[in-house]
């Protein structure tokens, strides 16, 4: 486990450390309105992503983690989840062609569609098997190739303002390429293949999935979504303030990333085989929780001053929107193991489903009124409200559950 763990950190070094070294360059050489302008579209990229990407990360995952030694049952769901994120790409490329037939293309369409790539290279990228086969090898190689490419392009094909267009291209190339060798990977490691799969067998995977789905869609009300809020309301220059200080707050959350992944699948085993919720809180729980609240601190001591440096001097704002931020990272740790490591490996995904549609509404209601009230720091004070309201009904939700099954003690 703690070679997967040390693994998946340098998948999230390359994710987060290449964009990070772009990231300046990006802000000064297209400046504030522009790089706002970049921010929202790929906030709608990201829409895509989470709508084709489903609920596989965690229900294909699931999966993968019980049938590891049937061979068979391994391309099936392969194969199934595959078809239906490919499936849902299409849906989605169609719905964007249309909408640009009808209302025409504006600049936000062509840039949209500039993006795209990142999209399909997540179809072709099956992080949901490599997390449940435990072989994180296939990630880092994928990604840390993808990335170098990514990250030359950005260097060498944006020059100035107008460059925006190949600012999104160049970064979603990092994606696609990542989906192309991940799928090279597979083949040649012959770690599963592509077998007969019918329509009904991709419905069933889509219905598999389709609670985590709502649930990844309603957290985007209060992640993706702010961006988007932002610009409409205030502007694309208070967007890019926002972006730039939420891309290192997440850059700096990316650190419980690897350690979520990698304890997921073990999580779900251990409850599989009859572990309580003591255990689990106990085991890792407390730990995960404690390296967030880290993470949080880190934030408000180093990455404050830091990025005072870091952004230009016409950012300057970002920096105290970062600070404000800072809290999240423990917030968000307490809902992973209660909502994520509780919650859903004991298929109670309609409660956390429940729990963010209910809330992320409150939040949209929330930000909206606090744009117009604060129009730098609104967003993410709602943002902060609501991430503690969902972490604290998830830990009701826990030990309600646990008393009533006798599994507290």
């Amino acid at each position: 486990m703690k070679k997967n763990i040390f693994l998946l950190y340098f998948v999230q070094a390359s994710n987060y450390l290449f964009p990070l070294l772009t990231l300046p360059y990006l802000m000064r050489v297209l400046g504030a309105e522009h790089f706002g302008i970049m921010a929202m579209v790929q906030a709608w990229i990201q829409y895509t992503i989470i709508f084709v990407d489903y609920g596989f990360n965690f229900s294909a995952t699931l999966l993968i983690t019980k049938n590891k030694e049937n061979v068979h049952l391994l391309n099936k769901i392969y194969t199934e989840t595959t078809i239906s994120k490919f499936l849902l790409f299409l849906i989605f490329l169609l719905a964007a062609v249309v909408y640009s037939l009808i209302f025409g293309l504006d600049i936000y369409v062509k840039l949209f569609f500039c993006g795209m790539f990142a999209v399909l290279g997540t179809v072709f990228f099956p992080i949901w098997l490599f997390q449940g086969l435990e072989k994180m090898q296939g990630i880092v190689v994928s990604t840390t190739i993808a990335k170098c490419f990514s990250l030359i392009a950005v260097f060498l094909l944006v020059r100035d303002s107008n460059d925006i267009d190949l600012a999104i291209f160049s970064q979603s190339l990092g994606m696609f390429v990542s989906g192309i060798i991940a799928m090279v990977y597979i083949r040649k490691n012959k770690m599963v293949a592509f077998t007969k799969c019918g329509l009904p067998d991709v419905l069933a995977s889509l219905k598999g999935g389709f609670d985590l789905f709502i649930s990844n869609i309603t957290i985007s009300f209060y992640t993706t979504l702010n961006v988007i809020i932002i610009g409409y309301f205030a502007g694309p220059v208070y967007a890019g303030y926002f972006s730039a200080a939420d891309k290192l707050r997440v850059a700096a959350q990316g650190l419980l990333t690897p350690v979520q992944q990698a304890l997921f699948p073990r999580v779900s085993a251990l409850v599989s085989k009859g572990s309580n919720f003591k255990d689990i809180l106990s085991l890792y729980g407390k730990k995960f929780i404690l390296f967030g609240l880290f993470v949080s601190v880190s934030i408000a001591v180093v990455g404050y001053p830091v990025s005072l440096f870091y952004f230009s001097e016409e950012y300057r704002v970002a920096s105290s929107i970062l600070l404000l931020m800072s809290p999240l990272p423990f917030i968000v740790s307490i809902g992973i193991v209660f909502g994520q490591w509780w919650l859903i490996t004991n298929d109670h995904t309609a409660v956390v489903r429940n729990t963010y549609i209910r809330i992320s509404i409150l939040h949209i209601i929330m930000a909206i009124a606090l744009i117009h009230c604060a129009p730098v720091y609104g967003v993410t004070i709602s943002v902060l409200f609501t991430e503690t309201i969902i972490s604290c009904l998830f830990i009701r939700y826990c030990y309600r559950l646990a008393t009533q099954n006798n599994n507290l003690a």
